[in-house]
């Protein structure tokens, strides 16, 4: 059995084809109710992993459990729970919204009918297009048209594979709201290759690349274990020559002067020295501002893969 805080949850997943190895023996745990950000470069894996996950291909070796429970023996179990939505939706362009929408519906068996087409409509916000044919939307449209496929026989946990590729600003903005709307009656595992939306919305992060789990944890956490540090800058006017000495004295810390009143301040994840140093800069100078600066999910991974490879 898994540990049933877990929505999804692999157990040393490896995937061999004819002279490749797609997975290594991987880890994946994905928590109930977040949305998970799985990440890496093209061929890293991803789309292996999920179709893993939804059932629609086996693994070589290992276990995946789903909602607690090994979906390796209960085989309808992934396709009942899990709603996935592929980088390249497969819909009927000649289909009206609607008229597919209740066509997926029947085909999943879904008993619950009108009420909850109705649901899933307004919730993905497609009433103003239910009677247009598929094929005439466009690319943001035909995304939420796959969504609501995912979502049309209350799956507990969407996949959602590249859901923004392609599209423009604004339909991204609105895909990205719709994904966090999502979240408070599903577990999401998003994978994407937009690492700001990511950031913006990912609970936790696994990095994948070449088959093998790289990295995995909240954007903090993955942060603090790539620099090693926290990254500090502060503005001190009028500092005495003594300032930079007495920091870099200090345990864990690291001081550089930028300019004549810009300090940059590398302290040791491990150790709160903040305290201290701010008391050093206040009695050494006049201290104006105090601020982290955070490396972005960007650096993050450009360091994961640059490191692996």
């Amino acid at each position: 059995m898994s540990d049933e805080s877990y929505a999804i949850e692999l157990r040393e997943v490896s995937k061999e084809y004819p002279g490749i190895h797609a997975l290594n023996k991987i880890n994946l745990k994905v928590k109930k109710g977040t949305i998970h950000g799985f990440l890496g470069p093209n061929g890293a894996g991803k789309s292996t992993a999920m179709n893993i996950i939804a059932g629609l291909i086996p693994p070589s070796t290992g276990k995946v459990f789903v909602l607690g429970e090994d979906s390796l023996l209960k085989p309808n179990l992934s396709k009942k729970e899990i709603g996935i939505l592929p980088e390249h939706p497969p819909l009927y362009l000649n289909m009206k919204v609607r008229d597919y929408l209740e066509f997926s519906q029947k085909i999943h068996g879904c008993t619950q009918g009108k009420e909850k087409l109705e649901e899933i409509i307004s919730k993905v916000g497609l009433n103003e297009v239910e009677q247009r044919l598929i094929g005439n939307l466009s690319k943001g449209y035909r995304q939420r048209v796959g969504m609501a496929g995912a979502l049309v026989y209350d799956a507990k946990i969407i996949i959602l594979d590249e859901p923004m590729v392609g599209l423009d600003p604004v339909a991204i903005a609105q895909i990205r709201d719709l994904i966090i709307s999502l979240k408070k009656d599903h577990t999401i595992l998003l994978s994407t290759h937009q690492l700001y939306e990511a950031a913006k919305i990912c609970d936790e992060i696994t990095i994948i690349q070449n088959g093998e789990i790289k990295r995995a944890g909240t954007i903090d956490e993955l942060r603090e274990e790539i620099a090693g540090v926290k990254r500090f800058e502060a503005i001190v006017k009028d500092s005495d020559e003594n300032l930079t000495k007495v920091l870099n004295a200090m345990d864990g810390v690291n001081c550089i002067k930028l300019n004549s009143g810009t300090l940059q301040i590398d302290i040791k994840s491990t150790l709160d020295m903040r305290g201290k140093v701010t008391k050093a800069m206040t009695d050494h100078g006049d201290l104006l501002q105090f601020f982290e600066h955070q490396i972005d999910l960007e650096e993050i991974f450009k360091e994961v893969v640059k490191r692996d490879v």
